[in-house]
């Protein structure tokens, strides 16, 4: 029998193929046809629907511009038209790539191939086409905590004086999905009053007789119907109960929506991915008469921030920083903040004395230059950028996951969350370039008595550090002590001062930087403690370094050699046991795993910086993912300055100099996860005349002449950003925080289940970066055109 007469009907059922009600659509399209026929037309909208592993491969077939193309692993090579069909397709499909949607390439390809070179349907691919990437909304599962089931059943909707005939395609307790025919003049936003008609004809039930109150929340537009995304407003214990029980009962027969909890694994999978490598130091401020810092949040990358600040009594001087005239200005504003704060400390009769200062209240005292001069000659010089948001405490939002995981919080904890009325992010952003900069401003002879202003006062250790509670702590506890020591390798020797120790490692601060790598061995001598012990020689002690600074004068370290046998971690364990009265142990985090997940979820709605995902796919490295939070983001508009509706996030302002890929994808090989973050710094100017896009390491200029020419060009000719990017190798996915949403997905679709955990296997390096526009220009005196 010839089927081509059915052509229509058969192409609209294998769009309706994976409809949960795909026989009784297939019974209403085919009602008018012989049982003969519409058994012919099942069998090929069967076979046309069957899953294919087909390979598409156009390269022998003259010159037709055929680029690779992958998809669910199955790598294609066709033309920019062929790829554009075959993605409209594969949405009309859900995803399932079919024998059907291949033989219509095919089909597609053959009459392109027999028209004159003329008449074809040539598609060009935009240069920045292959950059785009998928954005990953942090915190976006705050909503998404209730089973949704699909379920086809007819309604009616009452939109003002009109009423519509519908069909829902899924529900849940709080909401439903509707199909509707296009053009039915629904406005996102809009009053909808639903009645079940169909469950009340089904179920027989006194309570579907009325209409319930929904409003419209979006609208999936697609070739021939709309869906719209209803969300159930008025209050009604009954229809919850009643929804509940529909799906609990109908779970084996229709299929559970699970595309909401696979979103919650997408998002929580890579937000594990990057929160504990972040080298940014999450804030959170309280109160809104006298704002105080009140929490912190951990993880290894970011300690460093914090303990730079701990001075000889193992308190914590950044507490201090609200208590000083400049903060509380800026916070008396009730805006967000983004501004840089430079700091110093010097030692003084066994104490140490804080300096710090934000970049506008410098500028407005006068003291710009004489603060900087004195503060770039000393070796503890930071420059830090600091973010601030307000934010609301949201028992909705931010309790969720708690209340999910039953994870008990006290009343005096709670309420403590409660009055946090700013989020944000501290981030060291020193550099060599940084320092040598700032060296310009050298004032000699001038009255450092005049920088007394900046001097930050005593503070008591009230803020609440905690960590990530998926990261692992330290083996052993640390203890702050200031001692002198005097670091060499085989070139030189340098001196400078202990800031932390353990039995088995220390972190130093050095007069003067040292050139040494991580994984080089140094030596060390420690002049004051060796009057301490007349029998152990405390010189020639082998470390190895595990960490360092750009500059090379904060260098972290372990011992080298067997535990057992080392002269140093003989003497400091002999050390910390006879004064342990003595010695003032680090602050070390709580572990209160509500607290960490509130505060977790706060930051993850204000992320501060934008970072970038690395996939290895086959045998390259791609970045192909971009985390955004509900936040604006400054750098924002450079990744949507090439997107387009469909992928609104574009990186080939980063990557369209393919060299620079080339350097990402180096330094990833040779990173460790347990290493510390490698960083650069990116410049980046895009032309308004042509949108050319020019990219550069900082590192690459010639001299500072060739610099200031690349920065300030930018700023004439179109767009400038200065970008600091933080590279950290990533492990093992971390499946054990997303094993709840995990084995859900399993239990109704195990193969999308995988997919997922192939995907989240497949993450080899998290790039954070930080824009430092701001910082650059202020310290090179220049200013952005208007």
């Amino acid at each position: 029998m010839e089927l081509s007469r059915y052509t229509d009907v058969i192409k609209k059922l294998t769009t309706l193929y994976h409809e949960p009600d795909f026989s009784r659509l297939f019974e209403q399209l085919t009602e008018d046809e012989t049982n003969s026929t519409r058994f012919l037309i099942k069998m090929e909208v069967n076979r046309l629907s069957a899953p294919t592993r087909r390979i598409l491969d156009f390269r022998q077939r003259g010159d037709n511009g055929a680029v690779a193309y992958e998809y669910d692993d199955i790598l294609h090579h066709i033309n920019p038209a062929e790829i554009k069909l075959l993605e409209q397709l594969l949405v009309q499909h859900e995803g399932h790539y079919t024998l059907g949607i291949y033989e219509e390439i095919m089909a597609y390809h053959q009459c392109e191939r027999s028209k004159p070179a003329n008449e074809r349907h040539v598609e060009v691919l935009e240069p920045a086409a292959p950059f785009a990437v998928e954005s990953i909304q942090y915190a976006s599962y705050f909503v998404r905590n209730e089973e949704r089931m699909h379920y086809s059943s007819a309604i009616k909707m009452r939109i003002g004086d009109r009423v519509v005939d519908a069909m829902t395609s899924d529900l849940s307790t709080s909401g439903i999905k509707v199909k509707v025919d296009k053009n039915n003049k629904m406005v996102v936003g809009n009053l909808v009053n639903v009645n079940f008609s169909s469950l009340r004809q089904e179920y027989g039930n006194h309570l579907l007789r009325e209409f319930f109150a929904y409003k419209l929340m979006g609208i999936d537009e697609e070739e021939k119907f709309d869906y719209l995304r209803l969300m159930r407003i008025d209050e009604n214990d009954e229809l919850d109960v009643f929804i509940s029980k529909l799906i609990k009962q109908n779970k084996s027969k229709y299929k559970v929506n699970v595309r909401f909890q696979e979103e919650n694994v997408v998002v929580k999978g890579y937000e594990q991915f990057f929160l504990p490598r972040m080298s940014g130091l999450p804030l959170y401020v309280s109160n809104d008469e006298r704002p105080v810092l009140s929490h912190l949040l951990l993880n290894e990358n970011n300690r460093g921030v914090y303990d730079y600040w701990i001075n000889e009594e193992s308190k914590s001087q950044l507490e201090a920083c609200w208590q000083t005239p400049w903060m509380q200005g800026m916070l008396a504003a009730k805006k967000s903040i983004d501004t840089t704060i430079y700091s110093f400390y010097y030692t003084q009769n066994g104490r140490l004395y804080f300096y710090a200062a934000d970049a506008d209240s410098l500028a407005k005292s006068g003291l710009k230059a004489l603060f900087l001069s004195f503060a770039c000659q000393r070796p503890n010089f930071r420059v830090f950028k600091l973010s601030l948001n307000p934010s609301k405490f949201d028992e909705k939002k931010h309790l969720l996951e708690v209340e999910s995981n039953q994870q008990p919080m006290g009343s005096v904890t709670l309420s403590a969350l409660q009055e946090i009325r700013w989020v944000g992010l501290l981030q060291d952003i020193t550099n060599e370039n940084i320092l040598n900069d700032y060296k310009a401003y050298s004032q000699a002879g001038s009255d450092f008595n005049q920088l007394h202003q900046y001097r930050l006062p005593a503070a008591e250790q009230r803020a609440v550090l905690t960590q990530f509670k998926f990261v692992q702590l330290r083996k052993e506890a640390r203890f702050s002590y200031k001692t002198a020591i005097v670091a060499s390798n085989t070139e030189r020797s340098v001196k400078g001062w202990s800031n932390d120790f353990s039995t088995e490692g220390l972190q130093i601060e050095l007069e003067a930087p040292l050139d040494v790598q991580i994984g080089h061995r140094i030596y060390l001598e420690l002049p004051m403690l060796q009057k301490l012990s007349k029998k152990i020689a405390l010189a020639n002690l082998p470390y190895s370094v595990v960490g360092c600074n750009k500059a090379k004068t904060i260098l972290h370290l372990q011992i080298s050699g067997d535990k057992e046998n080392h002269i140093g971690c003989k003497f400091f364990s002999l050390l910390i046991s006879s004064n342990k009265d003595k010695l003032k142990s680090m602050p070390e985090p709580t572990q209160s795993p509500g607290v960490t997940a509130v505060l977790r979820n706060m930051y993850c709605q204000q992320l501060a910086t934008m970072p970038l995902y690395i996939h290895k796919v086959n045998n390259s490295y791609q970045m192909d993912r971009i985390g955004i939070s509900p936040n604006e983001n400054s750098l924002s508009p450079l990744f949507e300055f090439f997107g387009q509706p469909d992928a609104p996030y574009n990186l080939y302002p980063l990557l369209s100099d393919s060299s620079v890929k080339h350097v990402f994808d180096e330094a990833l090989a040779g990173l460790e996860p347990n290493y510390r973050p490698w960083q650069q710094v990116v410049y980046i100017k895009i032309a308004s005349s042509d949108s050319a896009v020019t990219t550069r390491f900082e590192k690459d200029f010639s001299d500072d002449h060739e610099r200031r020419q690349f920065i300030t060009h930018g700023l004439q000719k179109g767009a400038f950003f200065a970008i600091q990017v933080m590279l950290s190798r990533t492990g093992r996915p971390d499946m054990e925080y997303i094993e709840k949403e995990l084995n859900y997905v399993s239990h109704y679709a195990m193969h999308r289940a995988q997919k997922l955990e192939d995907e989240l296997w497949s993450v080899r390096g998290v790039v954070d970066l930080i824009d430092v526009s701001d910082e650059l220009m202020y310290r090179l005196g220049l200013r952005r055109m208007r």
